[in-house]
């Protein structure tokens, strides 16, 4: 079974969970998300690792006292 037919599958999940009581409907989301998950992930594009932004305004030298 290839991507396409898990996410026909979960696209359909989503279509009878929007018709369904509650209950029902939160189990069918649970399996459109595990429908989701089988489907094989995009390839990452840039860095895995993005900077991380600087805690401290520019001129702030924290507190030095």
């Amino acid at each position: 079974m290839d991507d396409e037919f898990y996410r026909e599958r979960a696209r359909h999940m989503r279509e009878l969970a929007n018709q369904a009581d509650p209950f029902i409907k939160k189990r069918l989301l649970r399996l459109a998300s595990n429908y989701d998950a089988m489907t094989t992930p995009p390839p990452m594009t840039g860095p895995s690792n993005p900077p991380v932004a600087s805690v401290f305004r520019e001129g702030d030298k924290g507190r030095e006292e």
